[in-house]
């Protein structure tokens, strides 16, 4: 089995073969009860007061004066006035399309350099047909589950098991809803991968290791190329026919997600297709941005010789990251973006993926992450809400979202994906080789990167938990880590962890202990370096507790 696959089974974090039963049910009882009335505490710095201090959506440079080596624009320059809410971004080279057919850009289904067989026919017109033949049998109201099946197998050439697919619209739908399906929103799908040529009208290029730059589209693209995998469309990407030059990629295409599987495989279906739904009733007419940042080895800080104060701290039980508005949220990723979103995987970030389909399109985009690096979603819309969480995952109707948009068009929704490392052996995660890793991926992900409105990109972190599931990351040593990371980076932390009282409670005694002592990061670098070496039975939260930071310089 390759690397790819290993990494991703691990990141299926409630599946048999890596979490144990107790582990499994033990975290679905507390997240089933969810919505029972439970006591909520906050401790820290009053979160409005540090929602408040950046009330404003970050001021971002005009688009005609972003620098061509960081950023691809798919769409003309564009800037939204709030007083005319309505005017929509046009796609680049006035919707004629340029193709690029290399290792460095999307391999687009439209181009003409995908052919077959010695004549070189493009796939792209026997692609067109069928989906034509599709959209005109939903115009007509007399599609079936079958032919959507057959059309699918046809322009991918390959047999599927579309067993989720087929129960939730055979079996689960009602009969107006499966009418309201087969006929409006399938034909709908239809007409935006048949005009992905018009409305994307160049290839995007992919987000590579060791990069640092930004791919800005529309709306409307990313639903386009949503229909395009929605129909699995994009070549040499599925595991059936992947290449060496996407090894290190995911798989867009949504043939994993229609197989046959857990429940939750249908219920992320629902919230995939209620997003389809929601763009035929009204074209979204917003921005969306996906940027790699790579961390330059000169930009490392230097963790023992730090005097960066603690940064403010709000903690809290009673909310979810995605509820905490107007910050930078963190995405608990795998390395390959997406997790097992797009298979039976349904825990921190593949549920996120999963009500906010629009940040499926990074799995399109973007390859593995390294050490120094992460990936910033940035302006992607909520359609979903939610109940439950792993097997107990629910779709559970509508969510609108009326987060305010910056200058670009873009909502003020911020979300940072940052992987954390599996600890196969949990006690090896006190070494400060992976101390030091695991420091560098969250001052990286927290760092500001638009350094002329700096003030603008200083607003609060919302996190929690991170890599705290099966990838056996120790709660306290993580607080540890993004604290550090986030008073390095100059920025307060919002630590959401959700239901979580006895960690908000001992975290936040040992923040006041902390700021009495006038700690700063080099302290907290020391506590970790003496935990690191001595042979402790106390749990880490204990140990500093116990120990004095004038006690760390002898």
């Amino acid at each position: 089995m390759s690397d790819r696959s290993n990494d991703l089974r691990q990141y299926i974090k409630y599946d048999d073969h890596v979490a144990s039963p107790r582990r499994r049910t033990e975290l679905n009882d507390r997240m089933n009860n969810a919505d029972v009335a439970h006591d909520k505490i906050s401790k820290g710095t009053p979160l409005t007061m540090i929602i408040d201090a950046y009330h404003q959506p970050p001021q971002m440079i005009d688009m005609e004066k972003v620098q061509k080596d960081k950023y691809t624009l798919m769409i003309s320059p564009f800037r939204y006035d709030q007083l005319y809410p309505n005017h929509e971004p046009r796609p680049i080279n006035d919707g004629h399309y340029i193709d690029r057919w290399n290792k460095n850009y999307v391999r687009m289904p439209c181009s003409p350099c995908y052919t077959l067989g010695k004549n070189r026919q493009p796939i792209w017109t026997m692609i067109s047909n069928q989906l034509a033949n599709l959209r005109k049998k939903c115009d007509n109201k007399i599609a079936t589950v079958e032919d959507l099946k057959t059309t699918i197998e046809f322009c991918t050439g390959h047999h599927y098991d579309m067993y989720c697919l087929e129960t939730l619209i055979n079996k689960v739908y009602t009969n107006s809803e499966r009418i309201h399906f087969m006929s409006i929103v399938l034909s709908n799908i239809c007409s935006l991968a048949l005009n992905v040529d018009r409305i994307c009208s160049r290839s995007p290029p992919l987000l590579r290791i060791g990069t640092t730059h930004s791919v800005t589209m529309s709306q409307l693209q990313a639903a386009s190329l949503l229909a395009c995998a929605f129909f699995c469309l994009f070549p040499y990407r599925s595991n059936n026919e992947q290449n060496d030059e996407y090894e290190n990629f995911q798989d867009p295409n949504f043939n994993q997600l229609y197989r046959y599987g857990p429940p939750q495989k249908i219920e992320k279906l629902k919230c995939i297709l209620h997003y389809f739904r929601r763009i035929t009733n009204k074209i979204p007419n917003g921005v969306i941005t996906f940027k790699r940042y790579s961390l330059p080895d000169n930009s490392y800080p230097n963790w023992s010789s730090s005097i960066a104060r603690l940064c403010d701290m709000h903690l809290t039980t009673g909310k979810k990251i995605e509820d905490v508005k107007y910050t930078l949220q963190v995405d608990f990723a795998n390395k390959y973006i997406g997790g097992g979103v797009l298979g039976s995987g349904c825990v921190q970030e593949e549920i996120r993926f999963t009500i906010c389909p629009e940040m499926l399109v990074s799995l399109l985009l973007c390859e593995k992450m390294e050490i120094n690096e992460c990936i910033f979603l940035i302006g992607c819309e909520r359609y979903s809400t939610y109940k439950g969480y792993a097997n107990s995952f629910q779709f559970d109707g509508n969510y609108e979202d009326k987060t305010l948009k910056d200058n670009w068009g873009q909502k003020w929704c911020h979300l940072v994906a940052m992987d954390a490392f599996c600890f196969r052996d949990p006690i090896v995660q006190y070494d400060m080789k992976y101390v030091k890793r695991e420091l560098i991926k969250a001052y990286t992900s927290f760092y500001p990167q638009t350094m002329k409105f700096e003030r603008a990109n200083m607003f609060g972190i919302a996190t929690g938990n991170w890599g705290c599931g099966a990838f056996n990351g120790d709660r306290q040593l993580k607080a540890i880590i993004q604290l550090m990371a986030a008073s390095e980076a100059g920025r307060p932390l919002i630590y959401a962890a959700y239901l979580d009282k006895n960690l908000v409670k001992s975290f936040f005694e040992v923040y006041e202990y902390l700021l009495k002592q006038q700690a700063t990061v080099r302290d907290l670098y020391r506590y970790l370096e003496r935990y690191s070496t001595e042979n402790n039975q106390r749990s880490l939260f204990e140990y500093i507790l116990k120990t004095s930071i004038s006690s760390l310089k002898s």
